[in-house]
């Protein structure tokens, strides 16, 4: 309802990619509230300058737009987006479950670490260990976000990164 009330009410037809939580929500792969539409990298201006649209629809339906950057997720995700569909003038796109996964593996919050619990048991864990292994090279690069992925992976499997 919020996308649809959303796109009926932009300027001129936009398209967005969503991910985080309310991606993987949105397909019914994880329960729980979130106040937040992550949009990838900039929430667009058709969008964004409405503000008292926003406003609105936060106080009506308690959730925001927010953002993220892409950096934080795997390489070439923008190739594996899938079409949640056309809501008025605004297509959603969602960033596949398996980048989102693989992107929270680097987080430190515990919000992201109780969805990796959620999602380990829905996913195939070597699909998980190839995007790991082919996509996240710039993630496990840095040695905070590695040493993250380290412990959250341990925590799942009790064993250590797969290399």
């Amino acid at each position: 309802e919020f996308l649809r009330e959303l796109g009926t009410r932009i300027p001129k037809p936009t398209r967005i990619a969503v991910g985080g939580s309310i991606a993987l929500i949105l397909r019914h792969q994880l329960e729980r509230a979130t106040e937040d539409i992550d949009v990838v990298d900039e929430v667009p201006v058709e969008i964004r300058d409405n503000h008292e649209l926003l406003d609105e629809l936060a106080g009506r339906f308690g959730l925001r737009i927010a953002h993220f950057q892409s950096h934080y997720l795997p390489a070439g995700w923008e190739s594996r987006l899938h079409s949640l569909g056309r809501f008025g003038d605004l297509d959603v796109d969602l960033v596949d479950t398996y980048d989102i996964f693989v992107g929270k593996l680097f987080s430190a919050r515990t919000k992201d670490q109780d969805d990796l619990r959620m999602l380990a048991r829905q996913l195939d864990k070597s699909q998980i260990s190839r995007r790991l292994r082919d996509s996240a090279a710039a993630l496990v690069s840095d040695s905070n976000l590695k040493s993250q992925a380290t412990r959250n992976w341990y925590v799942l499997w009790g064993e250590p990164l797969p290399q």
